[in-house]
């Protein structure tokens, strides 16, 4: 009998541990996919290239699309290529809500479609 009532106790502990970590705000999640989706290239069509520095990124507007369960999220930045050039960006990116989970979904960033 003890041998299971440890490992339970300990697997009950992990849990509880990782329930109560800090989660991730809203505008961590956008500001983790606008430096993870730059820095990938995944930003081609707006010549925004691969490793791009980002600078002075501010959230905008996040504006909920009626009872879509769509939010567009208003982002604004500024960019430092390989050469030095410095670029000031205005984009916005769509989320879709996620039914009952807080965080939401990334839909549309750079003129890409990222749902798949």
């Amino acid at each position: 009998m003890k041998k299971i009532i440890l490992p339970l106790i300990i697997a009950l502990i992990a849990i509880t541990i990782s329930s109560c970590g800090k989660k991730m705000t809203f505008e961590d999640q956008i500001k983790k996919d606008v430096y993870e989706k730059i820095a990938s290239g995944y930003c081609v069509g707006d010549k925004i290239a691969k490793d791009t520095e980002i600078k002075n990124f501010k959230i905008g507007e996040i504006t909920p699309i009626g009872d879509t369960g769509m939010i567009d999220v208003a982002l604004e930045f500024d960019i430092i290529g390989s050469d030095g050039t410095e670029q000031h960006m205005e984009k916005a990116m769509l989320y879709l809500e996620n039914g009952s989970d807080e965080r939401k979904k990334l839909a549309i960033f750079c003129d890409y479609d990222y749902r798949n």
